[in-house]
């Protein structure tokens, strides 16, 4: 019998155990040329899917080989502020002036739009949640309550987070307070016009945020997911592309373009486990030997060849999945809990050091800095 739009939601379990224990790539649904990376994804756990063609894509992939991949589309809402009114984006919206309702016409079309992702064949809906500002706990709550005229077995309240709530011990607070009886998978994306987890304190704040809630998920982000996943988070996605590994504040811009050039291509380094662009890597090792990659895509090649062009951005980020894939499915196959996340520092311990030999190697040492985040995953203090 032929698969029907649908079909899929009646044979499946709730949204939380099919996604438990995944790491999952997220990824644009096409590029600018033409190559399908969301095909690329096949090897890992599933994908998310971000961009207009996100459900297009979604729904080919399921008529092909329904239930084969765990896939879910990103919304991609976060380009306005959410307020009490409007914490979701929406085809429409009724705006009564009344500070603490969430109307019920914009609930039926939350609703319907939530449906509509599951029809496409979405193994569950993500909520389309507009950036929550830091401190804005009204947004929250309002978020939070129209999440409960959801499905829970089929809904992901997505809270795209401003990474200033985890600066605020009284907003964690109210975070974690606010959503701990919401029985729906929450999937935290955290937003800062840089990495959010360059500020001291965050790193140890997100941990607190994934340990204290149930069914609580880590999306659009870098490395940090391998962090999450192993203090617990219920399902990770890591970003293939810049832009996905995670989120901005609306009209805020990114890090300025290499000269000559419209595109960055950014490196991930198997040793150090840090993301570079391209020209600061040729420029850090200078004339040292480049250093040589086995990963599936490099196959012993130098990582100094990468330039910003289009052809080595995306073969670049297909070696950053290549690269990282292999923690992943070593920290899976560990023991969650004490040994899960001993695996994952000792990981870290290692790059941490790494960073330390090569920089006794440069004849401009303080060119490398270990990040802070990763000296905290290694175990030094905060």
């Amino acid at each position: 019998m032929t698969e029907q739009p649908g079909d899929h939601l009646r044979r499946t379990g709730p949204a939380w155990k099919l996604l438990q224990d995944k790491i999952l790539v997220h990824t644009r649904a096409s590029t600018r040329n033409g190559f399908n990376l969301a095909r690329s994804a096949s090897e890992h756990d599933g994908i998310i899917l971000c961009g207009a063609d996100a459900l297009p894509a979604i729904c080919s992939f399921h008529r092909q080989a329904p239930g084969q991949r765990l896939q879910l589309a990103d919304p991609d809402s976060y380009g306005d502020y959410a307020t009490p009114d409007t914490p979701f984006r929406l085809a429409s919206h009724s705006l009564s002036g009344q500070q603490s309702l969430f109307e019920e016409d914009q609930a039926e079309e939350l609703r319907n739009s939530q449906q509509g992702q599951l029809y496409n064949g979405a193994t569950a809906s993500l909520t389309p949640t507009r950036y929550i500002r830091a401190g804005d706990r009204q947004t929250v709550a309002a978020a939070a309550q129209a999440a409960w005229g959801l499905d829970s077995q089929r809904t992901i309240l997505t809270l795209p987070l401003d990474y200033q709530w985890l600066r605020e011990p009284g907003d964690l607070d109210y975070l974690i307070a606010t959503l701990a009886d919401l029985p729906h998978i929450k999937a935290i994306a955290l937003g800062a016009a840089r990495n959010p987890l360059a500020t001291r304190g965050t790193v140890i704040a997100l941990r607190k945020l994934i340990t204290s809630l149930e069914r609580v998920a880590l999306i659009r982000t870098d490395l940090a997911g391998l962090d999450a996943y192993a203090h617990g988070a219920l399902f990770v996605s890591i970003g293939m592309q810049t832009p996905m590994r995670h989120i901005r504040p609306p009209g805020s811009t990114g890090p300025p373009m290499p000269r000559k050039s419209n595109v960055t291509t950014m490196v991930l380094h198997p040793q150090l486990m840090d993301y570079f662009r391209a020209d600061t890597l040729r420029d850090l090792y200078g004339r040292l030997p480049g250093p040589r990659c086995d990963c599936t895509v490099c196959t012993g090649r130098s990582l100094l060849r990468f330039d910003h062009n289009l052809s080595d951005q995306e073969e670049a980020n297909r070696h950053n999945n290549a690269t990282w894939l292999p923690w992943a499915d070593h920290l899976q196959r560990t023991e969650p809990g004490p040994d899960r996340r001993s695996t994952w520092q000792h990981l870290c311990y290692d790059a941490h050091n790494a960073h330390q030999e090569l920089r006794e190697l440069l004849s401009g040492p303080g060119a490398l800095e270990t990040p802070r985040w990763l000296r905290v995953w290694a175990g030094d203090p905060d």
